[in-house]
């Protein structure tokens, strides 16, 4: 075999080893509950507004900032006046003759060297702004966890049924051997070979359901997530698993936050209103006349100082806005309240369903045991014919439907969890920061 044959032959079982170990990993890949949430909330098209209010929030603040920049104003004008200053007298020596039309050209630049706290009251205002319309996309975007809770244990109970449909249907297919071997041996009637035909028949039926349910389900988790999850394996969540905190971090709260954070910004800016204002101005130009009025040609000049403005009519207005603002802070705590206390109760009713669902997966394990040891001694007493197939056929679906039973209870369980986690909030990256 030559050189490049056999590197031929290496590069073949290497391209075989990537994909078994591929097709391993698909097989192996599972996503949790939180995984999908997150995935969710990254797709959803909301999300995009984050950005975009941030953006908007930098040029907002970038145009109160340079308002600290030296302004530059250039202004010309050409006039004619009908009437000009005329001396009342003549003086010798002297000549007083102002010009008709009259020329200039004018450059002026204002800086601001106080403001009275303006541009930073605008500054806060804007923050403030930017913060609480992002707290309103997190509160709208929130009920995507909800959905996804939804979905997402809604296919773990799907899984459950399949589960519990195919013991089952190999319990219906076991029992059917024996009465087929009956039957040969003369000792027990078609008729029940075809009841359990029928049973094992209804299971194929229900099964194809369970599947066509569980691939709507999938196909709106994926849409939801964005994500390709139909090769991987859904992580069933703890059951037992306790609720670290107990401390409300809905996203609602940040909101009712952001407002009155807002609120105080809105506040501080009244104080800005009535506050003088410095600006340190030069003036340039040239014009006839000039400065010097007593000369009829064109004389460039120039003018520096400082200029003080106080807009005092702020100050008529000032407490009906204060008092307005304390009005809007006293509503948005009002509301706070009134939302911690409705989600209190909420709580509690969460935290009632959990016990409940608990309580009910304890019973659950003592019904199943006895549930099958009574269709055992059924088996046993079709063989000795004690019971007929009906019998036997009744404690089959009563085994059946103790473990469906439970399967649902355990999904109820896990509804009424994440309901409370839901109601209390998801600690997330979000939440963190």
């Amino acid at each position: 075999m030559t050189t490049k044959k056999k590197l031929k032959g290496m590069k073949n079982v290497y391209s075989v080893l990537c994909l078994y170990v591929l097709s391993v990993c698909s097989a192996n890949a599972q996503i949790s509950i939180e995984q999908c949430m997150e995935l969710a909330r990254n797709n959803y098209p909301q999300i995009k507004q984050l950005n975009l209010i941030e953006e908007a929030a930098k040029y907002d603040i970038a145009s109160v900032s340079k308002s600290w920049l030296p302004h530059l104003n250039i202004s010309g004008k050409a006039t004619y006046q009908s009437v000009v200053v005329e001396m009342p007298f003549d003086i010798p020596g002297l000549q007083f003759n102002l010009p008709h039309d009259q020329y200039s050209l004018v450059g002026d630049i204002t800086q601001t060297i106080w403001d009275g706290g303006t541009g930073k009251a605008q500054k806060n205002v804007l923050t403030a702004n930017t913060e609480m319309q992002k707290k309103q996309v997190e509160v709208s975007m929130y009920s995507i966890n909800e959905r996804v809770e939804k979905i997402f244990l809604g296919i773990l109970l799907l899984d459950e049924q399949i589960k519990q449909n195919d013991i089952l249907k190999e319990s219906l297919e076991r029992n059917a051997r024996q009465a087929q071997a009956g039957i040969d041996n003369g000792i027990a009637y078609k008729s029940d070979l075809d009841m359990i035909k029928v049973n094992i028949l209804n299971c194929e039926q229900q099964k194809a359901e369970l599947l066509s349910d569980r691939m709507t389900y999938m196909t709106m988790l994926e849409k939801l997530t964005g994500t390709d999850i139909g090769s991987q394996t859904l992580i069933m969540p703890e059951t037992n698993a306790d609720i670290l905190h107990q401390e409300i971090i809905r996203p609602e709260i940040e909101l009712y936050n952001a407002q009155l954070s807002q609120n105080t910004a809105q506040l501080k800016q009244l104080n800005s209103k009535i506050s003088p204002k410095f600006n340190l101005s030069l003036q340039g130009g040239i014009g006839r006349p000039g400065l010097n009025i007593l000369k009829n040609e064109f004389q460039p000049y120039y003018t520096a100082g400082i200029k003080m403005s106080w807009d005092i009519g702020a100050l008529y207005t000032r407490q009906d806005e204060k008092r307005k603002l304390e009005t809007q802070a006293r509503s948005i705590e009002s509301d706070k309240e009134t939302f911690l206390f409705n989600t209190q109760l909420d709580i509690t009713e969460k935290q009632n369903a959990i016990n409940k669902a608990r309580e009910l997966l304890e019973k659950d394990d003592e019904i199943i045991a006895l549930r099958e040891s009574i269709r055992i001694a059924g088996e046993e007493q079709y063989s000795n014919g004690t019971i007929t197939m009906t019998d036997l056929m009744d404690r089959i679906d009563d085994e059946h439907n103790a473990k469906v039973s439970e399967s649902i209870h355990r999904i109820q369980l896990l509804l009424a969890i994440y309901d409370l986690k839901n109601s209390i909030g998801y600690q997330t990256e979000t939440n963190n920061q």
